[in-house]
């Protein structure tokens, strides 16, 4: 997202870029006060990718549209996490991806509420009618009926998902907490994803504690920055400084994570902790 509102500047759009609360939630007093005349579209990250703090997009879509501006939300994160109703949730245009429903990778949607015909789009590529006339190139048929058929299966699912997801999380970082009381939580402990925590171990480097968690799959960060050692922009907006960024730990619990993968997820942590926090010994 901030790459590609970085693209539209070079073309001379005027970009306001609004800070978050130390949570990590947006005010929407912010927004409201951003929401100039002539504000087109405003975008926000249903749940974040890093930390899973959840957005207002109801109320950030009354403020848009009291405004005549058009609120895009990008919800991958949220796909066959939380249930998605797009008259509920106000959003004009919403961003989703096949793999975070378990569905194939490389394929995703843009959906609009109301339909295209609604909604004034240009398209990125010339050069064919596929998709009417806003996507040329043959379409990936088996990657979309994948899509579909992930899809299909989210009214089922989500909310034993979510549920499990919750209470795995808690259950984790009870256990955590009980191992290392100074633990820090990243983002509203509330407001957040089922099944997202971001955690940080003051006076940790991230790499270290993951070297010694090779039974884990764990990230520092977001999957699409990957290999970077810049640290996180998303922590760092929170007011973090760089040495706590590199602190930040990320684990996800997803449809497969069983309680007993989670019991020993404690145990292998509860053994890195050992081993990087040895307790002085006594005279």
């Amino acid at each position: 997202m901030l790459d590609a509102c970085a693209q539209l500047a070079r073309e001379d759009f005027r970009i306001t870029v609004l800070p978050v609360q130390r949570s990590g939630v947006l005010d929407l007093a912010r927004l409201e006060e951003a929401l100039v005349p002539g504000t087109t579209l405003v975008s926000l990250m249903h749940g974040n990718n890093e930390i899973g703090v959840l957005h207002d997009l109801s109320a950030a879509a009354e403020l848009c549209h009291r405004r005549g501006a058009l609120l895009h939300s990008d919800a991958t994160q949220a796909l066959g996490r939380l249930p998605l109703d797009l008259e509920a949730l106000g959003v004009d245009l919403l961003s989703i991806t096949a793999h975070k429903a378990y569905g194939p990778k490389g394929v995703g949607a843009l959906v609009a509420r109301g339909g295209f015909e609604a909604v004034p789009l240009q398209p990125l590529f010339y050069g064919g009618g596929q998709e009417r006339r806003l996507r040329p190139g043959t379409q990936n048929t088996i990657g979309i009926a994948g899509f579909a058929a992930a899809c299909a299966l989210i009214p089922q699912r989500v909310a034993a998902d979510a549920e499990r997801a919750k209470r795995q999380a808690r259950v984790l970082l009870a256990e955590l907490r009980a191992l290392a009381p100074d633990l820090v939580l990243h983002g509203d402990p509330e407001r957040r994803l089922p099944g997202n925590l971001n955690l940080r171990f003051p006076g940790l480097a991230a790499r270290a504690l993951m070297e010694r968690l090779p039974e884990l799959a764990l990230s520092a960060g977001a999957a699409c920055h990957s290999g970077s050692a810049h640290p996180s922009h998303v922590l760092e907006a929170l007011g973090f400084d760089a040495e706590e960024a590199r602190g930040a730990v990320r684990i996800g619990f997803g449809r497969t994570t069983t309680d007993a993968e989670v019991e020993s997820a404690a145990a292998c942590f509860a053994r890195a902790l050992r081993e990087l926090r040895p307790v002085p010994s006594r005279a």
